[in-house]
């Protein structure tokens, strides 16, 4: 529908129609009375927008009139975009000597002035005709205004991943499935060539992924199997692509860095593969399998067959036939059957109530309507968790629960999940609406990286920056309320570079993809693809597919364009066509630098190229002055970055190798930079980037003096810190204790440090993670100033050290901590005493640590009654 991005974008016009700075924008191209127009015709609009919205189902007039009005809105957007751009590269004398050298007469200020007055002129046109329309249709004035993002004043303060042990119910049937594939005598054929494969299948919804996650990351399972791998497969069983994704989840990235996977065979794939799991017990789920063909399931056989005796491939499947096919012995198919009305109610609370989950109290007039709610649930567990979700957000009365109530319709038999989700999607505000369904351009089963997610939802407008919030930080709750609401799921904290991402059930992608189907375009292999009249956002990852004139046609107004895995040479050049483009995502492209016509896009606010043979970018980029994040990954052959990359001063995020990123100092609005090469004449450099956040350092090479890092000294708004690579015996600068609001550190290859800075008195510290250190023997939680009575490390979760080879004692004090990993620190003797006291301990991990094993053992190591209390344990002495 129509309103899906429409009231977004007219509250967006007006909101930028009377900021102050547009006002200058306008004095300069002499455009302030056609300006001043403009405004009061949206906002005339702009008041009448909630009935036409409401009426739009019915009147298909009125639904085609708020098709013009959202064509009209993104043409106005486009031109004051313009504006603004062209207001930018004139100020900067910089730039406009570039601008002069490349594209003298595209940037002149009167060709400038005359084109924007043109398009200005020809939008009025078309308004006065949307306009002379509201007034036919007799539409009503309403005073409807949405909120900061329509997020509300409260967010519940809950983790969905600790959750994910209880929500299946099933117990019985998920321990059945662990004993099963570890007993490596079920299920072993006569034929050598067979692959032992389980089998779990049901329909979508029913809780077969969550089952095959349970069994994945069972202690049980991680220690009997050598090697583990999970692929996303879909609908289009490609052995190529399946054998390529195993082997990039096996093998260490240096490792696969030479390998060049892309130039080979499935022959040379199948090689690969055998030589990594030959002698090797193996657990591999392939998630969504909708395969019915025996050839191409023989083939994928081929490499998996050679490995150890006991090695096991499980499947999920919403096809009884697939099932049959992969998992031939009927002792290894589980079909996954509803949820009983007792744990369907069960898991409805946990939702609903989070904080007291099943021992929730309910009044019986609740809890009688929040049973019809879940009955219509048909026990399946993705429509209780969505129900629960929104009646989270809904307050405990029983008016407010039956109102949904009514408005939940029975399921039918050919959509039993979609009316639960449909009717969660149509409660969200309506820039969470778009927030949602803007990511069916990823592919199903993708991770989605949280902070990526955000500043694509930023790149293309959907939250601007309201009430003094930055679009960041409303993004931040936007996420959160999303994830809370079970829109999006998988949640995982990754390391520091990372950061969180997230996954979307396929039917919530489906949800997305009908949601956005005028909108949005995605053209996968093996799948039927339409290109809509007014397409926005383009996801290509079908090399095969021929794009006619009349599909070109429509891609002019386009505005996100990802790009995946494909020859493009060809077509490279053909980007600087789509001038309306906000963002551009070019992964593994074969193409060795971008055209000069790049310089065409100044829409354009985020840029990624990922994994690409690209040796150069060309100077001309300097002209997109509206660049917000630019992200070169896996990058190898980049040579340098463009010498005017420092007048990119909308520049937010810039990712890319270390030794390629220089002369920052003007950059004044980065917010995050994850890899910085530092030495002596550097750190005025760091300092003056005020907005910065997130930074991480690379001290370049013999740099070791103490001065130098004292020199470094960042914003005190800094949140996540990096440093890697420091050769210095003491790492201790006196700025440390001033970054108040660092809530993430990590140290990494700092060979020859023996000590590391006080931390504990650091108050928002949640993350410590400490990797290659050898020389260090401890850590120093206090200074001087410590008083005894003094609460150190009072916000730290989660603590990681791993290869400190020297080290023989850890910290005492850690009140808040939740998860602790060990691994490789052979010297490490003992846990300290008071690790009995952290009560909020739920998970310890050691590995590679036979010292500390040993006397952490069950029942019998000195140490286990320090850590016998602690939910889950994971210690090994292998690796």
């Amino acid at each position: 529908m129509a309103d899906l991005i429409t009231s977004a974008l007219v509250s967006d016009v007006v909101a930028r129609l009377t900021s102050a700075a547009f006002q200058e924008v306008g004095l300069l191209w002499g455009l302030e009375n056609d300006l001043s127009a403009l405004n009061n015709t949206f906002r005339q609009i702009q008041g009448v927008l909630h009935d036409a919205e409401m009426r739009q189902t019915n009147e298909k007039a009125v639904e085609e009139w708020l098709r013009t009005l959202k064509s009209a809105s993104l043409e106005v957007e486009n031109v004051l975009d313009e504006a603004s751009t062209e207001a930018m590269i004139q100020s900067l004398d910089s730039i406009k000597h570039k601008a002069r050298t490349y594209f003298f007469t595209r940037h002149n200020p009167l060709v400038v002035k005359t084109r924007i007055a043109h398009k200005v002129k020809n939008i009025r046109k078309k308004l006065d005709v949307i306009d002379a329309n509201r007034s036919r249709f007799q539409l009503i004035p309403t005073n409807i205004r949405e909120d900061a993002a329509g997020i509300g004043s409260e967010i519940s303060k809950w983790e969905t991943s600790s959750l994910m042990s209880k929500i299946c119910g099933r117990d019985e049937e998920k321990n059945l499935i662990v004993d099963k594939i570890c007993n490596p005598d079920i299920g072993i054929t006569r034929d050598d060539d067979d692959v032992r494969v389980y089998a779990i299948w049901g329909m979508g919804g029913i809780g077969k992924t969550t089952l095959a996650q349970y069994v994945y990351n069972h202690e049980t399972v991680k220690t009997h199997f050598e090697l583990k791998c999970w692929v996303y497969v879909s609908a289009v069983f490609d052995v190529q692509r399946i054998v390529k994704q195993i082997i990039k989840v096996l093998c260490d990235p240096e490792y696969l860095k030479d390998l060049k996977l892309d130039e080979m065979s499935l022959d040379d794939l199948e090689r690969k593969l055998e030589t990594k799991l030959s002698g090797k017990k193996y657990f591999i789920v392939l998630d969504d399998v909708w395969i019915e063909n025996n050839e191409k399931w023989k083939e994928l056989c081929k490499p998996l067959s050679c490995a150890e005796k006991g090695s096991t491939v499980m499947v999920t499947t919403r096809k009884k036939n697939t099932a049959q096919l992969m998992a031939k012995i009927p002792e290894l198919q589980r079909n996954v059957g509803e949820l009983s009305e007792e744990e369907s109610w069960a898991l409805f609370k946990m939702f609903a109530f989070p904080d007291r989950g099943e021992r929730e109290n309910v009044s019986s007039e609740l809890e009688l309507v929040g049973k019809k709610i879940v009955e219509k649930c048909n026990g399946l567990p993705l429509a209780v968790i969505t129900m629960g979700s929104l009646m989270l957000t809904k307050e405990k009365k029983v008016n407010e629960w039956q109102h949904v109530n009514d408005n939940f319709k029975w399921a039918q038999d050919d959509d039993i999940v979609l009316p639960a989700l449909r009717l969660s999607y149509n409660d969200l505000p309506p820039r969470m609406k778009i927030c949602f369904a803007y990511c069916c351009v990823f592919s199903k089963g993708e991770e989605m990286n949280k902070d990526s997610l955000i500043e694509l939802w930023i790149a293309n407008g959907f939250i601007p920056s309201e009430g003094g919030m930055s679009s960041y930080v409303l993004g931040q709750k936007i996420f959160t309320f999303l994830v809370q609401r079970s829109f999006f799921q998988d949640v995982v904290e990754k390391d520091i570079d990372t950061g969180a991402i997230c996954k979307m059930h396929d039917l919530m992608h489906d949800l997305a993809l009908d949601v956005m189907k005028h909108d949005c375009a995605v053209i996968e292999p093996g799948k039927e693809s339409r290109i809509p009249d007014e397409v926005l956002h383009l996801s290509l990852s079908c090399e095969d597919f021929q794009f006619s004139k009349q599909d070109l046609k429509k891609l002019r107004s386009v505005r996100s364009m990802f790009v995946y895995n494909i020859d493009y040479r060809s077509n490279i050049t053909q980007i600087s066509n789509h001038v309306y483009l906000r963002v551009l995502y070019l992964n593994e492209i074969k193409c060795l630098t971008l055209p000069e016509s790049i310089c065409k896009l100044i829409h354009l606010r985020y840029l990624k190229i990922s994994e690409s043979k690209i040796v150069v970018l060309p100077e001309s980029i300097i002209n997109l002055q509206n660049l917000q994040v630019l992200i070169l990954e896996k990058c190898w052959e980049l040579r340098e970055l463009p010498k005017g990359l420092r007048y990119m001063r909308n520049l937010q995020r810039l990712d890319a190798s270390c030794h390629l990123v220089r002369h920052i100092r003007e950059l004044t609005n980065l917010r995050r930079l994850p890899e910085f090469s530092v030495g002596k004449d550097d750190g005025a450099q760091i300092g003056e980037l005020g907005n910065l956040n997130r930074l991480g350092w690379k001290l370049k090479s013999g740099t070791f003096d103490s001065e130098v890092v004292e020199g470094l000294e960042p914003n005190s708004g800094l949140q996540e810190l990096e440093i890697r690579d420091y050769n210095g015996r003491v790492l201790s600068p006196s700025w440390l204790v001033k970054l108040v609001n660092l809530t993430s550190i990590l140290f990494t290859s700092l060979f020859r440090c023996e000590q590391l800075p006080p931390l504990g008195k650091l108050p928002s510290l949640k993350i410590i993670k400490v990797d290659f250190m050898p020389s260090i023997k401890c850590f120093h939680d206090e200074d001087n100033s410590t008083s005894k009575d003094e609460i150190l490390f009072p916000s730290l979760q989660e603590l990681e050290i791993e290869s400190c080879r020297s080290l023989v004692s850890l910290p005492n004090n850690f009140p808040k901590l939740q998860s602790l990993k060990i691994e490789r620190c052979h010297k490490l003797g003992s846990l300290p005493d008071e690790i009995q006291s952290f009560k909020d301990l739920n998970q310890i991990t050691i590995k590679g640590c036979a010292i500390l094993s040993r006397r952490c053992e069950k029942g019998i190591g000195e140490d286990w009654p320090k850590i016998s209390h602690i939910p889950h344990i994971d210690i090994t002495t292998s690796r």
